[in-house]
């Protein structure tokens, strides 16, 4: 039996990779309980109905309207979402979303669609579960123009006129991973403490030269005395994130020569919604490109989102979940 969307409680899942994140919001959009465990898409091996059923049953939930963002439903998810394609305006993503039966009684499942983009290279690039939270900003008055989305794959997103005009994924969590893991970075980057100037100083390299050459660079600098061992893992981390701001710089001149016919927007305040842990250094970062950090907290962004999405009141008082 699928229950009618508001007869039963909202359960709102952020289903990643590696992580899951759970809200349960009453008719009113008030926020009950917030959950977070490990039981990504790789965690559940494929028995996504057992798993929910089992999130269900802690929450101690007998029905539910659930929604659904997120890498659930990727190709490697439970089902595949097909992408929504640029020219489809965000404010559709909720009759936009796609059923998925289950054989829980009481229990109506949905997941939110991604978008798919191709550059003007002929580049594709995708995301799934960022568009909710760019969703959720915009349903909290952002601005539009830039949206920076930092993480294991850093999304900048470009929102005009109520649409993604384009966006751009950056592999920069992965990659400093990888560096830190392997190779011949990895002895001088397990010292994770934080340097700004190091990191200042990495940002401001991005400028000037092809990333693999720059990469290299950083060796180059401890074997040489230029600069300590202990500043590397901060270099490194702003000659990444560098690389994104320096890409995005080439991508907001070429909007100010009209190729979308949309200038101003290029030149508002870039919407951050991420980690605390990030979002220090992306905002001395953008801040460091002369543009304007504006800085949005993830779960609120989210739980926007989820009230739009479910059509429930936008003005719900949040409570502290247990």
């Amino acid at each position: 039996m699928q229950t009618e969307p508001h007869s039963a409680p909202v359960l709102g899942i952020d289903w990643g990779t590696t992580n899951r994140r759970a809200y349960l919001l009453d008719p009113s959009g008030n926020l009950l309980r917030r959950h977070e465990d490990d039981q990504g898409i790789l965690a559940v091996k494929g028995d996504y109905e057992a798993s929910l059923a089992a999130l269900l049953e802690r929450l101690e939930l007998s029905s539910a309207n659930v929604i659904l963002s997120g890498m659930v439903g990727s190709r490697n998810g439970w089902r595949e979402a097909p992408y929504l394609t640029v020219d489809q305006p965000i404010d559709r993503l909720a009759e936009s979303m796609m059923p998925i039966p289950v054989a829980l009684p009481g229990v109506q499942c949905r997941v939110v669609p991604g978008y798919r983009f191709t550059d003007h290279h002929g580049m594709p690039d995708v995301m799934r579960g960022e568009e909710t939270q760019v969703l959720g900003a915009l349903t909290l008055a952002a601005t539009e123009g830039w949206f920076l989305l930092p993480g294991t794959h850093s999304k900048w997103v470009l929102v005009v006129e109520g649409s993604i005009v384009e966006f751009a994924t950056f592999m920069t969590g992965e990659l400093y991973a990888l560096f830190s893991g392997n190779g011949t970075l990895a002895p001088m980057l397990r010292e994770h403490q934080h340097v700004p100037e190091a990191f200042a100083e990495g940002l401001d390299a991005a400028r000037h030269g092809a990333f693999t050459h720059l990469a290299f660079c950083c060796r180059a600098r401890v074997v040489t005395d230029n600069m300590p061992a202990t500043h590397a893992a901060s270099w490194i981390s702003g000659l990444l994130i560098g690389t994104e701001l320096h890409d995005i710089g080439r991508r907001v001149g070429r909007l100010s020569r009209a190729e979308f016919a949309a200038p101003a927007s290029s030149l508002l305040p870039v919407q951050i919604i991420g980690s605390p842990t990030l979002e220090d250094r992306y905002v001395q970062a953008v801040q460091s490109y002369g543009m304007t950090p504006h800085v949005w907290q993830a779960d609120e962004v989210y739980l926007a989102a989820l009230r739009r999405l479910a059509g429930l009141p936008a003005s719900g008082d949040a409570m502290s979940p247990p």
